[in-house]
């Protein structure tokens, strides 16, 4: 571990606070979401020397170091009391004052490690609404807005006073098949969905051609993304064929779950699909309300109806395996899971776990490409797009980058006269 560095309350990081901060994390009587991606891959954590830190994993994971730069790796101070609302880290900046539902501010770290940020102090604020958030940099109020909309990206690139942030994202968005529902539960029937799906046109209009049509899985910044793969182009003739294959000529009623931002994602399948014969019942939720629908167990979903979810997913990592495991494998069903449609595959099992025990990362991008074929095929999900990173910023605003998801980084940044 690197020395000399202290947490914002003046605790030392040494190797004992970050085996605290991890056993924190793993305590079961705390349930912190996070811990669900590390509760059954980190068997413990010890302070060695300190300096030293030893975690014994209970199997081999080439994954773990890249999992440690998300947010399960953050180390946080021992002698914080309340996380919730006053956090206490290490980095460049430290929690000054938190409003719920307003603004959290943070002021230059005199005690950082590193090279000290230009900024003295930071204050984010957020908006439900996007053309407040869009407005907020146009009017000068302020210096960045993030996520930016796809529907103002051309206009902060026209205006020589902004900067648009562009870049390829790591969001997958998709429509999660509940597999053990009638007829859903049939191959061909989820295969017509997929070639009843316009993923170009889905792209053009609720992107602004801000976005990557979906051919697997993953996304186009994950290294095991194969380019090649385009196993659904759009066929309504094809849907209609595997329908009639199906049984289903007459075309089936179905229904699907959905938050407000992505009612327009529904709209527009209900359009597509109805031209094969499917009908489809947009279910708007408000979040909570979806939550709780979209993961309820296998029965409570066939009590309900309820045949799809629409929803997004990004690992925040290069790590094929937290999106592959959490999304498609069998022990990651709901509601302990995120696998909303309740799809199983002992092939897919394998190459999961094979692959996450593979160091080599030729062999293991190899594996992933078999997995983004076998899932392509399985078809559990309708997938649709995925999204580039957004933002706006001020044209003095330097030094502003963002990891693939959208976490904006603000350590580097500046204000130019």
């Amino acid at each position: 571990m690197r020395e000399g560095v202290s947490f914002h309350d003046g605790t030392a990081l040494d190797a004992e606070a970050v085996a605290a901060s991890f056993q924190r994390l793993l305590n079961p009587d705390l349930g912190l979401a996070a811990a669900g991606k590390i509760t059954g891959l980190l068997e413990g954590v010890e302070a060695v020397d300190p300096m030293t830190v030893r975690f014994t994993l209970t199997k081999p994971y080439s994954g773990f170091a890249d999992l440690m730069s998300t947010s399960v790796g953050w180390v946080v101070s021992p002698a914080a009391e309340d996380l919730g609302t006053h956090a206490v880290g290490t980095g460049p900046f430290e929690f000054v004052e938190y409003k719920s539902g307003d603004y959290v501010r943070m002021q230059a770290f005199d005690g950082y490690w590193g090279d000290a940020p230009a900024l003295e102090e930071i204050e984010f604020r957020w908006s439900p609404e996007s053309s407040v958030l869009a407005m907020a940099v146009q009017a000068d109020e302020a210096d960045v807005v993030n996520p930016l909309p796809p529907i103002f990206a051309q206009t902060v690139a026209a205006n020589p006073e902004l900067t648009l942030i562009d870049q390829p994202g790591a969001f997958v968005f998709w429509v999660s098949l509940n597999v053990q529902l009638e007829p859903l539960d049939q191959q061909k029937v989820r295969q017509a969905l997929n070639f009843a799906t316009d993923r170009e046109a889905l792209v053009e209009a609720l992107l602004r051609g801000y976005g990557t049509p979906a051919n697997s899985p993953l996304a186009p910044t994950n290294p095991a993304w194969d380019e090649s793969l385009n196993p659904y182009p759009y066929d309504p003739e094809k849907a209609r064929s595997l329908l009639e294959e199906a049984g289903l000529s007459d075309g089936f009623s179905m229904s699907v779950a959905v938050q407000e931002p992505e009612a327009q994602i529904a709209e527009a399948l209900q359009a597509m699909w109805s031209e094969i014969g499917v009908d489809l019942e947009v279910r708007r939720l408000e979040s909570g309300v979806w939550s709780e629908a979209a993961f309820n167990d296998p029965e409570a979903k066939a009590a309900d109806n309820l045949g799809a979810v629409i929803a997004s997913w990004s690992s925040g990592s290069s790590n094929a395996d937290l999106q592959f495991r959490p999304l498609y494998t069998t022990e990651s069903w709901a509601p302990t899971g995120a696998n909303l449609g309740f799809y199983s595959s002992d092939e897919l099992d394998r190459l999961v776990s094979e692959a996450a025990a593979t160091m080599d990362e030729d062999a293991r991008n190899a594996l992933y490409v078999d997995a983004q074929k076998l899932v392509n095929q399985d078809a559990p999900h309708v997938l649709l797009y995925s999204t580039r990173d957004l933002a706006a910023a001020k044209a003095n605003v330097e030094g502003l980058w963002m990891k693939p998801g959208g976490v904006l980084m603000v350590e580097d940044a500046s204000i130019s006269e």
